[in-house]
């Protein structure tokens, strides 16, 4: 049996590449430049550099000669010619984080097997602008080391005493502490720089946790220091002092508290480890082998600036090969997705579209705002292309509503156990327009158990995504700081180019899921589950449902009872779920609920002001006008097929029950006039796949669900632009 590789497993091994800038170019006038460094790799397939960096080094102000504490990793792979450029910029925008938005030093291409051969896994090279090339733009110089597969993480609490003022009328000072690690060569590079404490003599930083590969690379005895640092907002910072050179094999054979002396400090001026706790924490693939589900919900943008989907220039027109960006981003991520998720139940949104004569921000394209569910990837698409025939484009672009919904979903499945994680999908073609609203739905949901992947459509100006993806500064609102990075943002038009373009989009968005999942679960201190027992493992990989033999065969023609120990993979679920399902043999089991199962109680016609299982019933008339005809009341007659046996009031009675057998379904008058055939439950014939089902109740107002995904209290997603209403 072909197996698919899990998210998260290295396919070659991993590569820590440590930067450092030497002489740098200087090209602010009243100031120093402000160095930062972005690393490409070249595509394969076109032989160009890639448009969106793999990693970047954090920005250090003011300096000339700059070390980087953040490192990049990349996949080594010996094999293959793997040429590498280091771009080197002054930033100049600090509100965009996109380097082409910078002054640019210069480049520095090479290859990594040249870094790996050179003597020390170090190599330098001259950087070189494309305008200046006889100009000294600096030297930019790389080391490379390989990464251990360490799991294990430590939790530090350090503090100092007695940093001594200096100067008659000098304050207490502002410091912060820098990590020192040496390298298989001996040289120590920057690792971890703590956040500053303002003007504390005897500071106490916040508690920290750094995984052993990046304090150690795994070896207990590679020699560690730690510099204090004096900090000025000019960036010129001084040095307080520097602990002598330890280990963490010295730390863990030590009692604590254990402090070092700060050199050149007088006696007394110390840092202090007071705390360090080691853990192996479950790495991602343990939660998923535990059970944890992976849930996608997709938002896709109805908003004018798509263009009318009629016209071949719309980002919405379907080509004739039946598909356009937003389908392929679609299929790219769900595709993934959908193989961690049992159910493969998706919600799916759209956001600044008109529908049945309002703006919504949120709004179910099956047009069961109670249910809005869809069958796998091809749900998505059957209710993305059918939805473009009844809400009209729109606008404005906002996020927060379709943030705020899945949250609220998110709250309602939310958990001790927490055995669901969710990704949001927002497809999108233009700049936001609720850019705090958005980031406080952000900075609220990076405290659940969610992750939310934004893939810019078409060629518009993506900057204020940028700033969403928050990999250089925390977002911030109502006084709270985002618990962690939730956010990762990637422009569709970058991976259009080469055959693999839809492989390559969904390594971007998805790479930083994995480390998401495990943050919210090591902060939540959810631990992972054992995995299940192989007879519960068939059950799961058998849609949720453990089969049994046959009982009691019914007539031929007709599905056969339910059995009585049918089971669900999930624990929360109560009942399982309906689903629309065709006659079957008597040899096999049939997850039909419309039939009675054995000591069930018989199902009763129904009225056709009922709920209707099919929102969409009928394709819509040659005359029916996109957004004018949308009914967002699912429960009342069928909107689309016009005839008087479709019209408001009670239709004909008709001679289409279902046949008689042993589900006790009497023959009767079920409405909407469906053609006699398989359909036990009366439904009317329909091109669209009911991936809903008829609840197995009589009459109700909605399909009950205990895994259902909208809130009990939804909130209020409509709004108006322009005073349209």
């Amino acid at each position: 049996m072909a197996s698919t590789i899990p998210l998260g497993v290295p396919a070659a091994p991993k590569l820590e590449l440590k930067i450092k800038c030497k002489g740098l170019a200087d090209l602010d006038f009243l100031s120093k430049s402000d160095p930062q460094c972005f690393v490409f790799l070249m595509d394969a397939k076109t032989r160009t550099w890639s448009k969106e960096p793999i990693g970047k080094t954090e920005m250090i102000l003011n300096k000339l000669e700059c070390e980087f504490v953040k490192s990049i990793v990349i996949d080594y792979r010996f094999e293959s010619v793997q040429p590498i450029r280091f771009t080197v910029v002054d930033v100049d925008n600090r509100n965009n984080p996109a380097w082409t938005a910078q002054e640019l030093i210069g480049h520095f291409d090479t290859e990594v097997g040249k870094i790996v051969g050179s003597r020390g896994r170090t190599l330098a090279g001259r950087l070189e602008h494309p305008q200046h090339r006889s100009s000294n733009r600096g030297t930019v110089v790389v080391s490379a080391e390989e990464q251990s597969q360490s799991k294990r993480v430590i939790k530090f609490n350090i503090e100092a005493t007695k940093l001594a003022k200096k100067g008659l009328f000098s304050s207490d000072p502002s410091s912060f502490f820098i990590i020192h690690r040496a390298s298989e060569n001996g040289v120590f590079a920057p690792i971890y720089q703590s956040p500053v404490v303002r003007s504390k003599s005897n500071p106490i930083w916040a508690e920290f946790s750094m995984k052993e590969i990046q304090l150690c690379n795994g070896d207990p005895n590679r020699q560690l220091k730690i510099e204090v640092k004096k900090h000025k907002e000019n960036g010129q910072h001084t040095t307080i002092g520097r602990t002598p050179v330890f280990t963490l094999a010295e730390l863990l054979g030590s009692s604590l508290p254990k402090s070092f002396p700060l050199s050149p400090m007088p006696a007394g001026t110390e840092l202090l480890i007071r705390r360090m706790i080691v853990t192996e924490p479950p790495s991602f693939l343990d939660y998923l082998a535990g059970g944890v589900q992976l849930n996608l919900v997709v938002a896709i943008d109805f908003t004018q600036s798509n263009g009318d989907p009629r016209h071949p220039q719309s980002l919405h027109y379907k080509n004739p090969s039946g598909e356009n960006d937003y389908t392929r981003a679609i299929r790219s991520v769900g595709n993934i997705l959908q193989c961690y998720d049992t159910d493969k139940k998706f919600p799916v949104y759209g956001f600044g579209g008109r529908v049945n004569g309002a703006v919504s921000h949120c709004f179910a394209l099956n047009g069961n705002p109670q249910y809005p569910e869809v069958d796998g990837v091809d749900g998505i698409l059957a209710a993305y292309w059918h939805a473009l025939q009844f809400a009209e484009l729109y606008g404005p672009t906002n996020f927060a509503p379709v943030i705020n919904q899945t949250a609220a979903i998110c709250n309602q499945h939310r958990a001790g156990s927490a055995e669901e994680y969710y990704v949001l999908l927002i497809l999108t073609d233009g700049v936001i327009t609720d850019m705090d609203n958005t980031v406080r739905a952000i900075v609220e949901g990076s405290r659940l158990g969610l992750s939310i992947i934004i893939v810019g459509i078409g060629n518009a100006n993506f900057d204020n995504m940028n700033v969403l993806d928050a990999d250089d500064e925390p977002l911030r609102a109502n006084g709270k700081v985002m618990a962690r990075d939730i956010v990762q943002f990637v422009p569709f038009r970058d991976f259009q180019v080469g055959a693999f373009g839809n492989e390559a989009l969904a390594e971007a968005v998805l790479a930083e899921v994995p480390d998401q999942f495990v943050s919210y679960m090591t902060q939540n201190k959810v631990q992972a589950r054992p995995p299940p027992r192989a007879d519960t493992m068939m059950a799961m990989n058998n849609g949720g449902v453990q089969y049994a033999p046959p009982v009691n065969a019914a007539p031929t023609g007709h599905p056969s009872p339910a059995p009585s120990n049918y089971s669900a993979s999930r624990s929360s679920m109560s009942q399982p779920r309906a689903s629309m399902s065709q006659p079957q043999s008597p040899t096999v089991y049939n997850p039909n609920p419309y039939g009675a199962t054995p000591g069930a109680v018989p199902p009763q016609p129904q009225s056709p002001t009922f709920y209707n299982p099919n929102p969409f019933g009928a394709p819509p008339s040659p005359s029916f006008a996109a957004g004018s005809s949308y009914n967002p009341n699912p429960y009342s007659h069928n909107p689309y097929a016009p005839g008087p046996q479709y019209g408001v009031g009670p239709p004909p009675p008709g001679p289409y029950g279902a046949p008689p057998g042993p589900y006790g379904a009497p023959p009767g008058p079920y409405a909407n006039g469906a053609p006699p055939g398989p359909y036990t439950n009366g439904a009317p014939p329909s091109p669209y796949s009911n991936p809903f089902g008829l609840p197995p109740q009589a009459p109700m107002a909605a399909p009950p669900s205990p895994v259902s995904r909208s809130p009990q209290a939804l909130p209020d997603n409509r709004g108006s632009w322009g005073g349209k209403h």
